[in-house]
């Protein structure tokens, strides 16, 4: 196999990097085709969760390799492999589904196809925004803190009584924000498929 007939797709969960490798002359043309026209429609909908917007500045995808970009227009890049309807996360699962068929039967192998080889966010934050609430405020070594719970598994962030929201925290909002959209969107998609 050539390194031109290899498509790779990089995926990031935290400092650990994982590469995932298939054939793209594997997988036929038409379904690598559903798969960039898939990806073309995340990148603006993930770019709002970086931005204020959901324009891009490069959104391509090509099926013949199996690359892309998606670039904001503020002009970065989401981390899409933490999201299904990717082309990160295509290629991750057919990797998985290559894998599970080369076992040939092997249960043990099978199994360990899947769970050695995870695709998509490995620790995504639940949230259900419209049961939050916050808690009355608590004094912790003279500073005054407000826990807010989202209501799942009693998580909570603490803010300072500044109100002011720390940028690993406003870029958390706005993931949580639009985090369900995508997920309709996805949805919508795959049904506008069927249709």
């Amino acid at each position: 196999m050539t390194a031109a007939a290899v498509a790779t797709a990089l995926y990031t969960l935290g400092a650990q990097a994982q590469t995932y490798t298939i054939d793209p002359s594997s997988v036929p043309i038409a379904t690598r085709d559903g798969w960039c026209t898939t990806q073309k429609q995340s990148c603006p909908l993930l770019c709002t969760q970086i931005s204020s917007s959901s324009t891009t500045s490069s959104n391509d995808c090509y099926p013949d390799s199996l690359t892309y970009s998606c670039v904001c227009g503020n002009g970065m890049s989401p981390n899409v492999t933490e999201f299904s309807q990717t082309l990160p996360y295509f290629i991750c699962t057919e990797y998985g589904n290559q894998c599970v068929t080369a076992c040939n039967g092997d249960t043990n192998c099978q199994s360990n196809c899947r769970s050695q080889h995870p695709c998509g966010a490995q620790n995504p934050v639940r949230v259900n925004t419209s049961t939050s609430s916050v808690m009355p405020s608590t004094t912790s070594g003279g500073a005054s803190n407000t826990q807010v719970y989202n209501g799942l598994g009693g998580a909570a962030t603490t803010t300072a009584a500044s109100g002011k929201k720390s940028d690993a925290q406003s870029a958390l909002d706005i993931g949580r924000s639009y985090g369900l959209a995508v997920v309709f969107a996805g949805l919508f998609s795959g049904f506008a498929l069927v249709m």
